[in-house]
């Protein structure tokens, strides 16, 4: 297929992405003019094609202007080619190393959410905010999330070398990564007094929940009356499976919901047989706290089910859907997490109701857990009581 007919065949079946998400942007802006400035598209195509001074590499223009239009709409939204898309359809490889990153993007880059716990990221001193500006000396302004995780990726013991750029430092931060196969393991708990637990939720997955029931069941059985869910640095993960979560600790009411273009909202429901904790719970968040996460800390939070102690969340909870086009794909943000009284979440962030300063110089305190103890040791005995 000729450059000229790929161009030709991805313009006529884009036109409705186009008509969808160019319109939209522009709308709020110029008002709906939308099929007026799909005109202007257009003619500005022909003429790069008939007038610019030098022949024109229409695969990469056409790339361009894609990646252009993803770039528009959020950090999530991008346009994929061919072989990006099928890897991103297709999920992580089994086994595949990597360095444990979440990302986003920011401000044309790509952007640390949280390193994985436990993670050579995290061990490298990777923060929630940091900003990369290259994998391996490639510039990250032309990556699309999909592709810098991809890029990140590789053999087991191989080196990924990063440079990051981190509010307050005046030069670039050099790091050098070596990739490894994480731990499948998403939760685990520890016993800081004989009547508390501590759970850590590592990655949320589709058997989190079941996960998170067996483990409540196993400390409840050993005698603790009062639990902390630690969601600090929790950014991996499907969002959709933060609802399933917050349903072991809401009996009643909203737990989740999304609102789409049409600002129609889609609502999950508690279920009281699906409730495994109604003692006294605190969650722990931090920046780095996004996702699945984010709609269980807000789900908790609205159900005033305990408290939400830590730090304001990173916000991005959203629904992206994939569209397959000629030679490619787009990524596009079908829906937002709001919380359950509808307060936004994506772009926003959960504002726990007890807010702890963290001091990044001080690793070995740890003040956030400490005050949902405090404020767990008070629950308890107020319960007992």
């Amino acid at each position: 297929m000729s450059p000229r007919t790929r161009l030709m065949i991805a313009m006529a079946s884009t036109g409705l992405v186009f008509y969808l998400a160019v319109g939209s942007v522009l709308s709020r802006v110029k008002g709906d003019d939308t099929y007026g400035q799909l005109s202007i598209f257009n003619e500005v195509v022909r003429l790069v094609i008939d007038s610019y001074v030098e022949p024109v590499d229409l695969d990469r223009t056409l790339d361009g202007a894609l990646r252009g239009l993803g770039d528009a709409l959020d950090g999530e939204s991008a346009w994929l080619d061919d072989a990006t898309f099928r890897a991103y359809t297709a999920g992580k490889p089994d086994g595949a190393a990597e360095v444990g990153l979440a990302l986003t993007r920011r401000f044309a880059f790509l952007m640390v959410v949280a390193p994985a716990p436990g993670s050579p990221a995290e061990r490298a001193g990777l923060r929630a905010g940091d900003v990369i500006k290259s994998i391996d000396e490639h510039h990250t302004r032309t990556l699309s999330v999909p592709a810098g995780l991809q890029a990140l990726r590789g053999a087991a013991g191989t080196t990924v070398k990063l440079q990051v750029l981190r509010p307050g430092a005046a030069d670039p931060l050099e790091f050098s990564l070596v990739r490894e196969r994480l731990a499948a393991g998403t939760v685990r708990s520890t016993r800081p007094t004989p009547h508390t637990a501590v759970i850590r939720v590592e990655e949320f997955t589709a058997q989190t929940a079941a996960e998170l029931r067996a483990e409540i069941e196993g400390l409840q059985r050993a005698g603790v009356k009062a639990l902390a869910l630690d969601l600090r640095q929790v950014a991996r993960g499907p969002v959709e499976h933060g609802a399933a979560v917050a349903q072991l600790f809401i009996k009643t009411g909203v737990v989740a919901r999304t609102v789409s273009r049409k600002g129609a909202a889609a609502e999950i429901n508690a279920d009281p047989t699906k409730v495994a904790w109604d003692g006294p719970v605190a969650v722990l968040t931090s920046r780095g706290t996004a996702g699945a996460a984010e709609v269980v800390a807000a789900a908790l939070l609205d159900a005033g089910r305990g408290s939400v102690v830590g730090e304001t969340t990173f916000g991005l909870a959203a629904v992206q859907r994939p569209f397959p086009m000629p030679e490619g794909g787009l990524i596009l943000t079908v829906a937002k997490y709001v919380s359950p009284k509808g307060t936004p979440i994506h772009l926003k962030g959960v504002k726990p109701d007890v807010e702890v300063e963290v001091d990044e110089a001080k690793p070995g305190e740890d003040p956030v857990l400490d005050k949902a103890l405090a404020i767990l040791g008070g629950a308890e005995a107020k319960k007992a009581a």
